[in-house]
Formats: structure tokens, sequence, C-alpha cells
């Protein structure tokens, strides 16, 4: 495959707006480098080259990873591992600092080492997740490779210097203490993840992504290299669902339900996107307490706790900046939240559920054995537990509109949101369909921490008892509500594409193991 068939399959492969910075790496380097004039591709899973051996290396990138899909927290503990154990190392490029790195030459004037100083690491680093200027994101750039490679690696960043990059290679932990601790911050927030594939890559026994997808094929008409549905944990699941559940199915009070009964997975389906009084422009995550100006007459600061989340916009009227910050949770829970919205738009599922190739029913991977996952698996009990008298055969609990607001700007109290949701009880008709029986209405104020009950629609309304269980019911699945919140504001934001770099490292390094995740409540 010559340089300009792997560029094809750049161009195709990858947004327009996003071209430019992985097309300039591969002509940098093919242009110096005439040997490597057969050996960059963007897909390394293209049929052809994943069959075959690995007899002289080459760089490319994967169809499963494409531009602004950042690693997940197993992807960032395996790389680190396998990289601290010296089985791997990484190259940082970065085509829009402007710290360049301290370099050491010999008494013939060649730089023979780049000087790993911690204050330049830093200082670069943070140049590497700033988003405050266009396109500052556009070009990062994280090669990984084995670290039998790391002479070749060595070779491409100097090419890629000659060209105007700024480089890094973290080839060995015994570097510098301060520098090492950065390299799983770079692989978080890497734009680009491509990698170097040779017979030392594929020979390692590793659990970083990079490496297990060396020499696994594309399947046909798909963009997956997953060959089953066994060989990759649950990341396979989002390729192999054989029914996707979308709450709007259900239908609603002026709406008819098209789906069956029989295969409503689960019972709670989260699949609201929040709005938001101003325009998000980048989302930021604090380990540490720092502040930010409040840009008015008084010259005051926001300060922000640690473990805390902020949300950075602009006024969609006045154009003013406009910083956020989102209320104190537990960063533990939030992760899970987190991770959940991020799984249902991968599999375009509102269930917080997984179905497998044979439709098995389980909860979703984000949940499993957390103390969110325990406690949506409790909520799902309790519909029957107040209200078991009436003729239907399952519940469904769906949210239908969360709003995000600021609260007092002048003070810096945190926004609030309003979550609407209703819990819905369900019986086929004759067609199978899930007919909506009973639906009740509520409103979650994150402000007040409080349920309130709104009303019911459905033709079995006659049938309540007492307006009591209903109201009880309500105020027990106020976590449930103030959870729905969370995803529904970390779904608009993913859609939306805004950036989260600044403090997603420690973000995503958050242990979220919580209550083991019971088959059943009694």
């Amino acid at each position: 495959m010559t340089r300009f068939a792997a560029l094809g399959l750049l161009l195709f492969s990858i947004p327009i707006d996003a071209q430019d910075a992985v097309e300039e790496l591969f002509n940098a380097v093919a242009d110096d480098l005439p040997s490597f004039e057969n050996r960059l591709v963007l897909n390394l899973n293209d049929r052809e080259l994943a069959s075959g051996s690995s007899d002289l290396p080459r760089l490319g990138g994967f169809a499963d990873l494409p531009p602004g899909l950042y690693p997940d927290s197993a992807e960032i503990e395996a790389w680190e591992t396998a990289f601290r154990a010296g089985e791997i190392g990484g190259l940082v490029l970065h085509s829009d600092s402007r710290i360049h790195p301290l370099e050491r030459k010999n008494e013939e004037g060649e730089i023979v080492e780049i000087v790993l100083d911690h204050r330049f690491v830093h200082h670069y680093f943070g140049e590497w997740i700033n988003t405050t200027e266009r396109h500052r994101s556009r070009d990062r750039i994280f090669i990984t490779f084995s670290i039998q490679n790391a002479t070749l690696a060595n070779l491409i960043g100097q090419v890629a210097k000659s060209a105007g990059y700024d480089v890094q290679i973290f080839a060995t932990v015994d570097n510098s203490p301060f520098a090492w601790m950065f390299t799983g911050q770079f692989y978080a927030t890497a734009q680009y993840r491509l990698a170097i594939d040779s017979r030392a890559a594929r020979r390692l026994r590793t659990d970083v992504t990079e490496m297990q997808l060396l020499g696994e094929r594309t399947r046909r008409d798909s963009d997956s290299v997953y060959r089953d549905p066994a060989n990759r944990d649950d990341r396979d699941l989002s390729r192999n669902e054989p029914t996707v559940f979308r709450k709007i199915t259900l239908g609603d009070e002026f709406n008819q339900p098209t789906i069956e009964e029989i295969v409503v997975p689960g019972g709670i389906a989260l699949g609201e996107s929040a709005r938001i009084d101003f325009t998000p422009v980048e989302l930021v995550f604090t380990s540490d307490t720092f502040a930010v100006p409040k840009h008015d007459e008084d010259n005051g600061f926001f300060l922000f706790k640690p473990g805390s989340f902020s949300l950075h916009g602009q006024d969609p009227e006045t154009g003013d900046v406009v910083v956020r910050q989102l209320p104190d949770d537990d960063p533990r829970l939030l992760k899970s939240l987190f991770d959940l919205a991020q799984r249902s738009i991968g599999t375009s599922s509102d269930a917080v559920v997984d179905l497998d190739a044979d439709s098995r029913v389980r909860i979703s991977s984000a949940l499993r054995d957390t103390d969110a996952g325990y406690d949506m698996l409790f909520a799902d009990t309790l519909p029957f537990k107040y209200l078991d008298y009436l003729p239907v055969t399952k519940s469904v609990i769906i949210d239908t509109g969360v709003v995000w607001r600021g609260a007092n700007v002048a003070d810096g109290s945190p926004m609030r949101f309003v979550t609407d949701f209703e819990v819905r009880f369900l019986s086929a008709d004759r067609m199978r369909i899930a007919q909506t029986r009973l639906a009740l209405e509520y409103e979650y104020n994150s402000a007040t921490g409080a349920v309130n009950y709104g009303g019911n629609w459905g033709r079995d309304s006659s049938r309540l008892r007492n307006e009591a269980e209903v109201y009880v019911l309500g105020s027990q699945l106020t976590e449930l509500a103030r959870y729905a919140g969370w995803v529904a504001l970390f779904r608009r934001l993913e859609q939306d594409a805004v950036p989260f770099l600044k403090g997603r490292y420690q973000f995503m390094k958050i242990d979220k193991a919580g209550r083991e995740t019971p088959r059943r409540f009694r």
C-alpha cells in the first residue's frame, strides 16, 4: 500500500476538520524517511494488513479508535501498567505548543537527549490540554510502541521535530519521577491514538488496547475489529446487541407505542439530553482547590472545592464568559454516571442494562458493582412494592426532561437542575405491543431535594386506590431522579463534543467500585 493510498484511507475515516494533523504527520515522516513509503496506514486493521505478518514495522491507527475517542479508565490503567513494567513506551507529538523541550547536545552539537525537566513537562502538559483557542485541541497525537521499537520511535520523533512538532518520548520510567507521572495524562487526553505495528508489538501479552488491536481484522460491513462476542470483555456488547431500546418507542399520552412488551429490557431507561441555560464550551474537573476570576467589578474569585466539576461557557445573548460550579456529589457516583452516559451513546440505548448476543439481560457494565448500579436495581423494585394490585406485567421508570440552570452567580453557588420523570406500568395488547396502562408523573428539584407528584394518565388511572402511596413512591425515587439529572448533563456534553481535558485523567482514575450488584432483590 502506497503512502497515497494510506492517506486515502485517512480522508475516508476521519472528519474533514480533523484531517490536517495526522495527514501532515504522515507526509513529514514519508518525505524524510523514504523507507516508510509503504508503511503508513490509518487503519492497521485492514483485512490484508492484519492477516499477514508484520515483517517491517509500520505506523498507523485503528478503525475503532477514531479522533476524539479518549481511553476509558480500564484502558488508562492497562497502559500505565504495561509502561511501568517496561513493555511499552509513548511518543507525544504536538504542533501547537509554544513551550519547547530542553535539549542536551554532545560535543559535535548532536542532540543526544531531551531533558525531562518536571517543570517543562508540567507546563507542556498545560498547553497540551489548553482548549481556549480554536483548533488548539485538534492535533494531540500519541503513539504507543513496544519498548523493542524504541529506536524507531525516537527516529519518528526526530523527523516530526524537524517538521515543526514538539516531541516528548517516554520510553522508560527511570528518566524522572516527575516525567513518567505525566505519561498517563498525555495518553488519557490524546486526540489521536496511533501505534507502531511490529512483530515485537504483536507478541506482547498485554491488555493495552492499541497492542490488542494489532493483527485483528475488521469485520465485513462493520467498523468493529472484534471477531466474536467473548474476546473483549464487555466492550463487544456495543457491537452485538440484537435489539436497541429507546424509551421513545414506549409512546406517551398522545403517541402510540411501537415496541413489543416482551422485549422491553430492564425497568429504567434514561435517555434525555439536558437543556442548559448557557452555551457550554468546556468541562473541567479539579482535584485541588483553584480560583477563577469572576470577571466583574468586584474583581473577586470563584473558589472550587477538591474533586468538583465546573462548566465553562458563554452567555448566548451577551457573549460574556460564564463559569459555573456544578453541585458537589460523590466522585465515585459521578464516575459511574459519566460512564453510563458514554456507554448509552455508544450503544444507542436508553436502558441501564446490557443485552448480549443471546438476548441475556444484565446491569450495564458501566454500573456493575457500583453504588449507583445497586441503587438503580433497588429503585426498579419499588413501583410494584407500592402498587402491586395493578393488572400489569412490567414497570419502567423513564426521564422525560432535564434542565440545568445557574443559581446565584454573584456568590458562585452551584448550578441546579430539575428532572421530570414518569413511572410507567405496562401490559401487552393482543398484538404484543407494550401499552402504558398507567403513568405517574413526577418532578425532582435538586435545590430542595424534593420530588413532587404532578398527576397521572392512562386508562387504568381510576384503579389508583390511594394517592398517598403515589407520593411515597415518588419520595423513594429521589436518588434515581438525581442520577438521571447527571446522566442527562453528561450525555448533552458528549453529544455536543464539549471538550473535557482539564482534570480528565484524575477523574478517569477514580475507583467507582461500590456494593456488589445483586442478581435480584427479594
